[in-house]
């Protein structure tokens, strides 16, 4: 057997289908890049990685050392991560800012909602977002390595320690899966069918993740913690 006859004759229907998909979510991303560049919630942010879209399928190889315990091509998860641009040092890149300068890192996940090693089937595809804490050992570290951690490495289901106002909270599971993260993340979850108008992304992912991001922004870290923010010079306003 080479081709079997039931996928050829669904190929056509359902590539159609996974690129209005994957068109959406281009859509979607281009809609929260100008809604955060407006700091109508107390902050503005940028998206690091400039158009690209971290994913969980890293090529088209026929093979290759993926962690994912089955055959994984196109991409379940992407994901795109944000900083205050106010606090990268000047003449530096979003990308090589020191994590310990943006301190927090806000993400969006979209998920097709099943087919994932870590987290239970959801039915219905979800985007996930929030604010993270990061805190990697090296605060030196490029806020562009640290977002990679994050893609690769959260693990909800196995640090998370509460929920309150429609957030859940936790930590990183460490150095036993080559996680270098030490500190906290914030996570909301809601159904991508929530996410046909530009009222409801506003309402359900913009407001609350710029809301959340003030929040913690306004929260001093602990002294002399792990990925604790250092004292930058003021910007002028406007400033990227």
């Amino acid at each position: 057997m080479i081709f079997r006859k039931e996928s050829l004759a669904a190929a056509p229907a359902a590539y159609a289908g996974l690129s209005e998909y994957f068109r959406d979510i281009r859509s979607f991303f281009e809609v929260l890049s100008v809604r955060f560049a407006i700091p109508e919630y107390g902050v503005r942010l940028r998206p690091i990685a400039g158009n690209e879209l971290f994913s969980n399928a890293n090529s088209y190889l026929l093979a290759d050392d993926s962690s994912y315990p089955f055959y994984l091509w196109l991409p379940t998860w992407l994901g795109r991560f944000y900083i205050d641009p106010d606090r990268v040092p000047e003449g530096c890149s979003l990308d090589e800012c020191p994590t310990a300068d943006a301190r927090l890192i806000a993400f969006v996940w979209p998920w097709l909602g099943f087919n994932d090693a870590y987290v239970q089937d959801a039915g219905e595809p979800e985007c996930w977002f929030g604010v993270a804490d990061p805190g990697p050992e090296d605060p030196d570290e490029r806020v562009r390595t640290t977002a990679e951690s994050l893609f690769n490495y959260f693990r909800v289901e196995r640090t998370r320690d509460s929920e309150a106002d429609g957030w859940t909270t936790g930590g990183f599971a460490g150095r036993d899966i080559g996680c270098n993260l030490t500190g906290r993340w914030h996570l909301r979850r809601v159904p991508m069918s929530s996410l046909t108008s530009y009222y409801e992304v506003e309402r359900n992912v913009i407001r609350p993740l710029g809301e959340k991001f003030s929040e913690l922004a306004a929260t001093p870290a602990p002294a002399g913690g792990l990925g604790a923010p250092r004292l930058l010079p003021p910007r002028a306003a406007g400033d990227a």
